[in-house]
């Protein structure tokens, strides 16, 4: 039923599948383990620039010149981590008095308004009971209560995170040292890996690693872009309704983009709640309102954006998105874009067959008459 030969050329990309979602499989499940050497090659990579030109220019030794760039490229890392790391414990912090200092009296001063509401939907719908909105009202004052709680000890647990890091202490050093060691014998490391292949693997492993870079550069900058778009439309909408610290809002927005299902909505809800709890329900329905809009232009613009700049069929896109969301799994979201990558890189070169051969061309006859007469 099936044709042999269709079977027999797409072997190779049969085995690229299996081999590519193998190593895939196994690079994720031990990345908790594995970061930190994984990391420090990356940034050992990042710094051989840097490397080169102590040991051209300045003549360093390359052990020295190792140190020097792994201790440029921590610094600046620390001292970013630092800045937002303190942003982090502060804000926080604050937060965490702020929820803790609300009493009941405060909270039945946040519901009095959604009370109000109820009392009036409860004089007009006279054939309901008004016992059981009034059970509803103690019922919604102790879900409040009962939220703040739970709020506070998520945050009390992420401050905790924060401020007393052990083992995040001992992974950054051992990213360090694995950076230096990878950064001084990244020559030999190369020099070892490309003596596995011939002349001709090398230029095509090179190849590949520049097409690689590439398309990834640019699927990269395509996320980057959609979070920005993202950032700039809550930024408006926060000025027009007159939300404080827009600013701020509109960055954690931007980040929060990055989160599956929610999104935005990780700060759009919340911000609707509580202007819905202080009786301004106007803003609190624009809020629910935008970030509806906000989620809808990204999906539409996020298949268009990525596969233009990395010319992937949207269709893939959409696929990735969905499986992620379905699964709950941010892997998904890298596999498939990356494996179409891989593919195409792989296929241009003709190192890989495409998955549907490509019906050939009629042949013209010389003097362009069928050749049948």
């Amino acid at each position: 039923m099936f044709d042999k030969s269709q079977l027999i050329r797409i072997r190779p990309l049969l085995l690229f599948l299996a081999v590519y979602t193998a190593i895939f499989v196994l690079f994720a499940k031990t990345l908790k383990y594995t970061f930190p050497f994984f990391a420090g090659f990356l940034l050992a990579l990042l710094a051989q620039p840097m490397i080169d030109g102590l040991r051209g220019k300045l003549h360093f030794h390359p052990a020295a010149a190792a140190a020097v760039a792994t201790f440029v490229v921590y610094m600046a890392l620390f001292g970013l981590m630092i800045l937002i790391g303190l942003w982090l414990i502060r804000e926080i912090s604050n937060l965490i008095t702020y929820i803790s200092s609300i009493s009941a009296a405060d909270m039945g001063t946040l519901t009095a308004p959604f009370n109000r509401l109820i009392k009036q939907i409860s004089g007009s719908a006279t054939h309901f009971d008004s016992s059981i909105l009034q059970q509803d009202q103690e019922k919604l004052l102790s879900f409040a209560q009962t939220s703040l709680s739970i709020a506070t000890k998520v945050l009390r647990t992420v401050l905790g995170f924060l401020t007393s890091l052990p083992t995040i202490f001992t992974m950054f050093i051992v990213m360090i040292f694995s950076t230096y060691f990878f950064s001084k014998d990244m020559q030999k490391i190369k020099n070892l890996f490309f003596g596995l292949f011939t002349a001709g693997g090398v230029d095509d492993l090179r190849s590949y690693s520049r097409s690689g870079r590439n398309l990834s550069g640019k699927y990269i900058g395509s996320y980057l872009l959609i979070y920005f778009i993202t950032f700039v439309e809550t930024l408006i909408v926060f000025f027009i309704l007159g939300v404080p610290y827009p600013l701020v809002l509109s960055l954690l927005t931007g980040i929060a983009d990055i989160l599956p299902i929610l999104g935005p909505g990780t700060v759009y809800i919340p911000l609707a709640c509580v202007y819905f709890c202080t009786g301004k329900f106007f803003i609190a329905g624009a809020l629910l309102a935008c970030w509806v809009i906000i989620s809808a232009i990204r999906q539409i613009i996020e298949p268009k954006i990525v596969s233009s700049s990395i010319n992937i069929h949207p269709l893939f896109i959409l696929a990735a998105i969905y499986f992620s969301l379905v699964a709950k799994n941010f892997w998904i979201l890298i596999y498939i874009p990356l494996l179409i990558i891989l593919y195409q890189s792989l296929t241009k070169s003709g190192k890989l067959p495409t998955l549907f051969k490509r019906p050939a061309a009629a042949r013209p006859t010389s003097n362009g008459s069928d050749t049948n007469q």
